[in-house]
């Protein structure tokens, strides 16, 4: 296991440095699989799926495969870095299939990641999720997968995706000041030292600082001292636009526009667009600098999700309400008329963010490799068609190679059936798998041992 360096700084403070290979003894050599990362963008009440695929046949891919008219044609400038599985099934199977207690929301969002049954009673996942299961193998010291989510948290297994183990949920952060904390080495910090740090005006760079500028005197390489001010300048990026985290000195336009990201409106449609930006931000920072190699991101709970009024969107009901078409969350009301259109804006907005985060990945750079190239960044959703509360032909991409193991720029059918929607093969358990293995983490079977099947996607591996 790689050893992470710190700064360390007054008051406790430690700052994760990336990986500077100047520093590193030269008879050390990287053992195989330990730089990969898992991400995991989770979104919810399925994609509109006439206009989410690519537009093009089974095999190579490219930036034309994702017109305008395309769900993913966010996704285009990175048609290179994708694999896109299509015919895949959700285990245990929804509608009732499968024996399991839970409607098909509660399915979707506490299977996907763990491939078991809910319990009767809690309705919780019946065993460890995927991002668990690696990070407890591959994190220093076993440490938890990074757990961050944008928007209002429902209760119970709507709320929840990630599972230390049998009827554990990870209950993720929603608040972008507090996961930044941790990052940086002051979510120990009590509520004195917080504040001093407060009223004088520092942040967590200020109280490194000696340790930086000797390090910056070192006799480092061209590539380390940019790699080093870069990860700097994106420390402060974030203290600057996460208000009252560790303040940095805001003009007061600055502040005024952030004075309402506290943790009393986080949760608030207004701001899900502003604190899901910073997540990604956050979230980049910590896979890139090595606070954790797997990390997930949930837009929204199941059966939920905001009501989209940004970005050209006008929308009067919720996410939920528009994956079924009607006024209503029960479905007792009216149609809601273009409400196809609607959820085809949901689904590009969605791509933008993961667009934005691959390109913040991208953006690191690693022995001359990008950290995206190391990671497998999915892109997962709690149903297909949200209409039907479908769990067949799930909508998946995977972004990044993970150190060579998937293969890129491609649109890969997975189950040897005709229809796409089906569940006679390619249970979505042997994805799990696959990214098991991708890390380094020899699995032959994720999930509950009667259900899926055995083995990994080989179509997707390179």
């Amino acid at each position: 296991m790689r050893r992470r360096w710190f700064l360390r700084g007054a008051l406790g403070a430690t700052l994760g440095l990336p990986l500077l290979e100047s520093l590193r003894p030269r008879e050390v050599q990287a053992a195989p699989g330990e730089d990969q990362r898992l991400v995991v963008f989770f979104c919810c009440n399925g994609v509109n799926m006439d206009k989410w695929w690519p537009d093009a046949s089974y095999g190579a891919i490219s930036e034309a495969s994702f017109g305008p008219d395309r769900g993913l044609y966010p996704l285009a400038p990175f048609a290179n870095k994708l694999v896109i599985p299509r015919g895949m099934h959700m285990s245990p199977r929804g509608f009732g299939w499968d024996a399991s207690a839970g409607d098909d929301h509660a399915k979707g969002m506490g299977c996907k990641l763990t491939a078991r049954r809910l319990l009767d009673g809690s309705v919780y996942a019946d065993g460890i999720s995927v991002d668990q299961h690696i990070a407890s193998v591959v994190n220093p010291g076993g440490s938890p997968a990074l757990t961050l989510m944008a928007g209002w948290r429902a209760d119970g297994v709507l709320g929840h995706i990630s599972y230390m183990g049998s009827n554990q949920p990870v209950t993720a952060e929603n608040n972008p000041q507090l996961a930044y904390l941790d990052i940086v080495g002051l979510g120990n910090l009590d509520d004195e030292a917080l504040a001093r740090l407060q009223a004088r005006r520092e942040s967590v760079l200020d109280l490194v600082k000696g340790e930086y500028e000797y390090l910056l005197s070192r006799d480092l390489s061209k590539a380390d001292r940019t790699k080093l001010e870069k990860h700097f300048d994106t420390v402060r990026d974030l203290e600057t636009s996460i208000n009252g985290t560790i303040p940095c000195r805001l003009d007061p336009t600055r502040e005024a526009e952030l004075e309402g990201i506290n943790p009393d409106t986080v949760s608030n449609d207004s701001e899900y667009r502003t604190i899901g930006r910073m997540q990604l931000d956050v979230l980049a920072l910590a896979i890139a600098c090595g606070s954790t190699r797997v990390a997930t991101m949930m837009w929204g709970s199941g059966a939920g999700g905001p009501i989209f009024t940004w970005d050209g969107m006008s929308h009067q009901y919720n996410h939920h309400k528009l994956s079924h078409g009607n006024t209503m969350d029960d479905n007792s009301g009216g149609e809601v008329a273009g409400y196809e259109e609607m959820l085809f804006d949901i689904d590009q907005w969605y791509a933008t963010e993961f667009a934005y985060l691959l390109g913040k990945l991208a953006d690191y750079d690693e022995e001359g490799t990008s950290v995206l190239d190391k990671t497998a960044v999915v892109m997962m959703n709690e149903l297909s068609h949200g209409k039907d509360h479908d769990f067949r032909d799930l909508p998946v991409v995977i972004a990044g190679s993970c150190g060579g193991y998937f293969k890129q720029g491609q649109y890969i059918k997975v189950t040897a059936q005709a229809d796409t929607r089906n569940d006679a093969d390619a249970p979505h358990n042997k994805l799990l798998t696959t990214l098991c293995n991708a890390m380094g983490v020899a699995e032959t079977h994720f999930g509950a041992s009667d259900l899926g099947e055995d083995g990994e996607f080989d179509e997707l591996k390179a």
